[in-house]
């Protein structure tokens, strides 16, 4: 194992996903989040789809309903009744995620997600209330764990398998995630079944 190997990965993760990434920073939903000028619907809608997106994410990974119980609880603090839950249509694009090279690029998606996230629960005080945790759960993902936890995310691709063949798989899972949450997102508006 080669540590210059598996840092050309974290590289080419980095660059290859950067345009979307960037992207998704201008998402109009996100970004109303960071300007903080989101109202409740539009909040609302954003975790309703958020939601959709995760608890498919979750199924297809095979991994503890971690997100989407954060979302449930957001929901939940902004008054959505339980039934509503059931009404919010999932993604049904997912890619697959069947080797743990594939499981490992989306996780790095999904993980470095939270990173941008604590920032933009500070950001919620006009839907939450001021200093109110209530709401917001979602964006403060593991809180002061978070940084930790990307940090296994990265020590994971360094002490992955540095052949040609995991790279791609890491990289292409990755790119797919990210695909699929841009497309799923750009209908957040249209959440709300309320």
């Amino acid at each position: 194992m080669s540590p210059t190997r598996n840092a050309v990965l974290r590289r080419a993760l980095r660059e290859q996903t950067s345009a979307i990434h960037e992207r998704l920073h201008h998402h109009d939903g996100f970004h109303a989040v960071q300007r903080g000028n989101i109202d409740l619907k539009g909040y609302s809608d954003l975790l309703k789809r958020l939601y959709g997106f995760y608890l498919a994410y979750e199924a297809a990974a095979q991994t503890a309903p971690e997100r989407s119980d954060w979302l449930r609880r957001d929901l939940a603090s902004l008054s959505s009744p339980d039934q509503a839950w059931q009404a919010i249509p999932l993604c049904d694009h997912m890619p697959m995620f069947d080797t743990p090279e594939r499981r490992l690029g989306a996780l790095y998606v999904v993980e470095g997600s939270t990173l941008g996230g604590r920032a933009m629960a500070l950001r919620l005080d006009q839907v939450c209330g001021v200093g109110v945790a209530e709401g917001r759960r979602f964006f403060q993902g593991r809180g002061g764990g978070t940084g930790e936890a990307w940090s296994g995310i990265l020590k994971r691709l360094d002490e992955g398998d540095d052949d040609e063949t995991t790279h791609v798989a890491v990289i292409e899972a990755a790119l797919e995630t990210f695909a699929c949450f841009e497309r799923w997102m750009a209908g957040w508006r249209t959440a709300s079944n309320d």
